[in-house]
């Protein structure tokens, strides 16, 4: 007996010692399509926002009973017209559309060991190579047809109502909801050539096509989602350097590693605090400093895509260097409760589209919590970090500025004394009958020799 236990044990430590990592589930720029990790999966306010209430793409809620009621009827038409139109437009076809049919088939046939390989394997496994490759062919023929055809004026094209259009509008992003690009590129009549103009023609619901809008030139690499955090998170800014009248500048691009290694706690609370210490987030050129920030537009749609543009980057094999999760965690640092969001909006830095500042608040707060910059940046507060340089800096500048007491008082009296006209002249009155006073005294006591 002890003899089979001590087999066994040395049996374990010859497995643990050869553990190494697992080269085909690595780290990079390319993750697979997956489910929302975990950790958020668990969060059931959170994970609310990330399950498709209309219409499925991909093999994750391809089962989805109430899905399929009305999702399945409106895919398989799409995929029907979109084979309709591909059979015309290219060449090959000649306008037959059963050989068009065998050709789009046939090439998702043809590539689906390749196409298996986008996915992560527990969301592909229950499904044969043949339910697969109708699956994908059918959502990825449907999704160009829908991508090419939306229009919030008539819906009526896709043989949709306005609200339906809009709740697919809403579901295409999701994160469970994505099909690869590669699998998009093989569909498309252009061979990928015409997917960034169809991204934009969804992402301004038909505004692209009828004012003939030029595409977003952003390299696509993995599906739809990755390319609109890329349209959001493209610009790059050298360094955060404070403008002529002492700003600094917020945008919310790709953060960029500078050396720096200092310790500064974050001491200010809100944007309120900020405002009291000479931070605007408008020009003030005397005194203060200018954050600027880029325009926020929030409405029934931003608490579902920036909930799963969340989860994507924190895909545990995403390389990236969490661009979304820093942003929205320095303006939960701006903003405690409706008056933080009224002083936003009333600088132009948020447009409010819901019913409430309240509602604008509590998503910032809700989520706020649980970021790696917000766990990592309020913790230590060093550099330490990779994730967030750029609004480390930041932060930095806006704590400089805010500890500056001398900087404060000069504000202070600035919105005191001199924040209207009426203010101003009432303290030139004052200064003007002090000086007069002065004077007066002055030649009472001397007064001028003849």
């Amino acid at each position: 007996m002890a003899e089979d236990a001590k087999v066994g044990r040395e049996a374990k430590l010859a497995q643990l010692l050869n553990q190494t990592f697992d080269h085909n589930n690595q780290i990079s720029s390319t993750p697979k399509i997956q489910r929302v990790p975990l950790f958020w999966r668990q969060k059931t306010s959170f994970y609310e926002y990330c399950i498709p209430t209309m219409i499925s793409f991909g093999p994750i809620h391809h089962g989805n009973k109430n899905l399929k009621q009305q999702g399945q009827h409106l895919k398989s038409q799409w995929t029907s017209l979109y084979i309709e139109e591909y059979s015309k437009e290219v060449g090959p076809c000649n306008g037959n559309k059963q050989e068009a049919a065998n050709y789009l088939y046939g090439v998702v046939r043809y590539k689906i060991g390749e196409l298996k390989e986008l996915f992560a394997e527990d969301v592909i496994e229950e499904y044969s190579d043949e339910e697969l490759i109708w699956m994908l062919f059918e959502d990825g023929c449907s999704l160009l047809y829908y991508m090419d055809h939306v229009n919030a004026q008539h819906p009526e094209e896709l043989n949709l109502k306005l609200d339906q259009l809009m709740y697919i509008g809403r579901d295409i992003p999701l994160l469970e909801n994505q099909l690869p690009i590669k699998l998009l590129q093989l569909l498309s009549k252009t061979q990928g050539a015409d997917l960034e103009y169809l991204i934009t023609n969804f992402m301004s619901m038909g505004e692209g096509k009828r004012r003939r809008m030029t595409s977003i030139t952003i390299p696509i690499r993995n599906h739809i989602l990755d390319f609109l955090r890329s349209s959001y998170f493209h610009t790059e800014i050298e360094q955060n350097i404070p403008n002529q009248n002492g700003g600094i500048q917020m945008p919310c691009p790709r953060p960029r590693p500078r050396p720096r290694s200092s310790l500064v706690w974050q001491t200010y609370k809100n944007i309120r605090d900020l405002k009291k210490s000479g931070i605007q987030v408008k020009v003030n050129k005397r005194f203060g400093g200018e954050l600027t920030l880029p325009l926020w537009v929030f409405s029934s749609v931003t608490p579902y895509f920036f909930r799963n543009l969340i989860a994507y980057e924190m895909c545990p094999d995403f390389r990236n260097s969490f661009e979304c999760c820093c942003y929205l965690s320095f303006m939960d640092s701006l903003i405690d409760n409706a008056e933080d969001v009224k002083e936003l909006r009333s600088a132009g830095v948020i447009q409010n589209l819901v019913e409430s500042d309240e509602e604008v608040a509590k998503f910032f707060n809700d989520i706020g919590h649980h970021f790696p910059a917000k766990m990592f940046n309020q913790i230590y507060t060093t550099d330490a970090i990779p994730i967030s340089k750029k609004y480390i800096q930041v932060r930095r500048q806006i704590q400089e500025h805010y500890s500056s007491r001398w900087r404060t008082f000069l504000a202070e009296t600035q919105s005191t004394y001199f924040s209207s006209p009426w203010s101003l002249l009432a303290f030139l009155a004052a200064l003007s009958g002090l000086i007069l006073a002065v004077l007066q005294t002055w030649y009472t006591i001397h007064p001028l020799k003849n």
